[in-house]
């Protein structure tokens, strides 16, 4: 066993001392530190933004512009906590079949959302009725107020669809970056006309996702484009490459949530695809023929399960451009 300061500090070597490799010091050859330096550069990896977290603070933003469902929302949290600390209001409130109303959390805005499906989900009437009951008359839902918990909730509801996706451990969910977004664009155009209350909701929402969300936006050309594209929030076109590539979405949020002309869909369709081809062209480092005469040691015999598994070593071929173009026709 050697030293462990005799490794660190080579120049401090006693006479007695003896390396396996006396050029262990050494620099690389120009050959190898040319192969090195190639080899890195294929390989670097960038560092893409998170994707709950911009969405959670779209709905934050929306949120906090429409004072409108403030009292709304207010009502809605203190008969949620007047199911947990009243027991004798929550036995007569499970007496109407009625289940519980949970908790919103501030650092989880679907909380709030689970809060307000439970509550538009009571009988109206009979919760009317108990509440003036039980004393608990400020607690009570006006009409309004009611009609707009369920503008509310049909308004955020894709949103939770999306933050539920966005924080699966188990799925890739890159690919499902631009086609949540584009839909929850299309989602909010559509209940521009249609909502009652909530209009100054719908524009805030729309306005911070297209500001969260502005390099998707811009490589779909829904929004005009910038000089400085690659500096944009979620302009990597690996996006738009991973949601082409799977086949659960395919070309699909194309045609359908990119609200654009039919013209400006082919051109971001035929973007992306050479984008995928030009990606699939790159050539990578590959071993020297002095590498490849190297003999390959046997694998040991052993005993035990799955013992006679043994790993097939592939090697990928290059691969024109033409050969991957029939792939692009099942999208």
């Amino acid at each position: 066993m050697k030293k462990a300061f005799t490794s660190c500090f080579p120049g401090q070597l006693d006479e007695d001392d003896d390396l396996d490799d006396s050029d262990i010091w050494n620099d690389l050859s120009v050959e190898e530190q040319e192969m090195f330096d190639n080899y890195l550069s294929a390989k670097t990896q960038t560092r893409l933004q998170c994707f709950a977290h911009p969405l959670q603070l779209v709905i934050g933003d929306g949120i906090k512009d429409t004072k409108v469902v403030n009292a709304a929302l207010a009502k809605a949290s203190r008969l949620s906590s007047l199911l947990h600390t009243s027991t004798s209001f929550k036995e007569k409130f499970e007496e109407f079949g009625q289940r519980g109303i949970p908790a919103s959390v501030t650092t989880r805005w679907n909380s709030t959302l689970r809060q307000l499906k439970s509550v538009v989900s009571c009988d109206q009437l009979k919760l009317t009725r108990m509440l003036e009951d039980g004393g608990h008359k400020e607690t009570v839902f006006t009409a309004r107020e009611w009609n707009q918990i369920k503008e509310l909730v049909d308004v955020l509801q894709p949103f939770g669809e999306a933050t539920d996706l966005s924080q699966g451990e188990k799925l890739v969910t890159i690919s499902a970056v631009v086609p949540c977004i584009l839909s929850l664009n299309h989602h909010l155009e559509n209940h521009k006309e249609s909502v009652r209350y909530l209009g100054g909701l719908i524009r805030s929402l729309q306005k911070s996702l297209q500001r969260q969300f502005e390099g998707i936006f811009v490589n779909v050309r829904i929004t005009d484009e910038q000089n400085d594209v690659a500096t944009l929030p979620f302009s990597d076109p690996l996006y738009l490459k991973a949601a082409l590539l799977d086949p659960s979405f395919g070309t699909m949020w194309l045609t359908h949530d990119v609200l654009a002309p039919e013209n400006i869909k082919e051109a971001v369709s035929a973007m992306i695809k050479n984008l995928i081809l030009k990606e699939d062209c790159k050539p990578t480092p590959t071993t020297t023929d002095e590498d490849e005469q190297m003999p390959v040691a046997e694998p040991e015999s052993q005993s035990g399960l799955f013992s006679a598994y043994c790993k097939k070593q592939k090697r990928f071929m290059f691969q024109s451009p033409n050969s991957v173009e029939p792939v692009f026709r099942h999208l």
